[in-house]
């Protein structure tokens, strides 16, 4: 299987990878620095972005209260370090445009309605400076969290030989049965921990972007969580440890 080439992006940088490198910088950017430490990241080398995190801080905190997302982006990318001079440089618009939207994902998880936040995590024995998804609102049984989203990328086999290390920087990759591929799932929902017996569902908001359904009334405080694979952690997930296989 072959990806088209999105228009706008440089021949040989497919979606995924364009994807990967958004979400490698906006987690960086947003949840990186409201957490204190480098969450999970696609690349193998990636080095922590210089920025100042409390200008972050104060656009977030500026956003809850005025709900302008352009002036928040504005704010974080352009007046929080120096890195964005360089980084757009060899950018198209069509890529710059890519890069603002996923961006808006994760500005949006400090919308004042968004129902959530994201926590440190460090209950799985294979992951360091780990995270996870709380629910800070009342939630019932059919309810969606549209600011708890992610976007999909379709990957190739090549691409997932180029682009991902077992162990590493797998933790994002959901096979489609019905396409019979992979795909890339990263963005703010991407936070969100398994279980098999999950209080919430990923389901479809568009061609490449999905949300969070509530399978079961959530209350303040939650994690919340999703069903990643009867296999994802090994045959029958034998390797999982999950709240509900711990119990």
């Amino acid at each position: 299987m072959v990806l088209n080439t999105p228009e706008g992006l440089k021949p040989g940088i497919s979606r995924a990878r364009q994807l990967a490198e958004s979400d490698d910088i906006a987690s960086s950017l947003v949840v990186d620095s409201v957490l204190g430490f480098t969450t999970h990241k696609m690349a193998a080398r990636f080095r922590p972005l210089k920025i100042d995190a409390t200008v972050v801080k104060r656009a977030l905190l500026r956003f809850l209260n005025d709900g302008d997302v352009d002036k928040a982006y504005d704010e974080i990318v352009f007046n929080a370090g120096d890195w964005g001079r360089c980084y757009f440089l060899n950018k198209s618009k069509n890529q710059i445009a890519a890069f603002k939207d996923h961006m808006l994902r994760y500005i949006g998880i400090f919308h004042r309605d968004a129902g959530f936040k994201i926590h440190k995590c460090n209950r799985y024995s294979g992951e360091s400076n780990g995270a996870k998804v709380v629910s800070t609102g009342h939630w019932a049984k059919g309810d969606k969290l549209p600011n708890l989203c992610g976007c999909i990328a379709e990957m190739s086999e090549e691409e997932e030989k180029a682009l991902l290390r077992a162990g590493e920087n797998d933790f994002s990759i959901m096979f489609s049965t019905r396409k019979n591929l992979s795909q890339l799932w990263l963005g703010p929902a991407a936070y969100i921990n398994h279980d098999c017996r999950p209080n919430c569902k990923f389901v479809s908001t568009g061609r490449d972007t999905a949300c969070v359904k509530v399978l079961r009334d959530l209350e303040v405080g939650d994690e919340i969580t999703c069903f990643y694979g009867e296999d994802f952690f090994g045959d029958d997930n034998c390797n999982c440890e999950c709240v509900t296989c711990e119990r």
